[in-house]
């Protein structure tokens, strides 16, 4: 079985370091591995920029697939 660590910068004495904590989830934005709590923070897929804030959930080929945007991306005027 393959473990994966969470790759995701952080600031530290001496310049920035992964967290190095165990992965569960795949960023496809970031195309880094995070660690639960680093979910939070995925960014959105489409910009790749801002931070997303809805998942949206479709249907391709008899399979569900996500993708996680930002409020502009998804299109919405304000959040909730």
């Amino acid at each position: 079985m393959i473990w994966h660590r969470c790759s995701l910068k952080q600031p530290s004495l001496f310049g920035s370091a992964c967290c190095g904590r165990e992965a569960t989830t795949y960023d496809r934005a970031r195309k880094a591995w995070l660690c639960p709590e680093h979910t939070k923070e995925r960014l959105c897929e489409f910009c790749q920029y801002e931070r997303a804030w809805v998942r949206f959930c479709y249907r391709e080929y008899d399979a569900t697939c996500e993708i996680w945007l930002c409020v502009a991306c998804a299109g919405l005027t304000a959040r909730r």
